[in-house]
């Protein structure tokens, strides 16, 4: 009798266990679906904010199994869209546009960039700078870079400079808005 109903208490907490797996897979998949949404309405607006026009949307795939994602890109005066065409500084601003766009949908405390701007021209590195600027009211970024117009948005820069006795020494400036 005991082991009957030991027994049956083990085949409620299965079925338990399924059903509740099945609602987190649906609230999962429902949420999922809404941040997608929002994600791909920024990832459209961060693209024609730093290409002057064009579109962009992420695009949920399975594939034998595997959930993720495609990059659908069309850029203005460009008849492709996909990335595999793009050149390397224009696959890094579609990134960086992927970036923001996560970022401004869900920040962060803080992020981390490094030379994340290498790639760019001045003209588009002043546009790295003024999308970054406006981020970093939702999130606390940390840039590693050489680029002369993102230092320039910087609130603090930080450096590394080595004295005539051959020691490393920081400095830090804190620049006024």
């Amino acid at each position: 009798q005991f082991l009957l109903h030991q027994s049956a208490d083990l085949e409620k907490a299965i079925l338990d266990l399924k059903t509740l797996i099945n609602n987190l897979d649906q609230k999962l998949c429902e949420e999922f679906k809404v941040a997608l949404t929002s994600i791909n309405g920024e990832f459209d607006r961060f693209l024609k904010l730093i290409f002057g026009g064009g579109r962009a949307r992420l695009i949920s795939k399975e594939d034998n199994g595997l959930a993720g994602l495609d990059i659908e890109v069309s850029l203005p005066k460009k008849k492709t869209k996909g990335l595999e065409s793009l050149s390397g500084g224009e696959r890094s601003l579609v990134s960086v546009a992927a970036l923001f766009s996560l970022v401004s949908v869900s920040p962060p405390p803080f992020l981390v960039l490094d030379e994340v701007d290498a790639s760019l021209d001045e003209k588009n590195a002043r546009r790295f700078a003024v999308i970054l600027r406006d981020l970093s009211k939702k999130a606390q970024f940390i840039v590693v870079t050489h680029n002369r117009a993102t230092m320039e948005t910087a609130d603090v820069l930080y450096g590394i400079t080595m004295g005539q006795d051959g020691t490393s020494k920081v400095l830090s400036l804190k620049l006024e808005p």
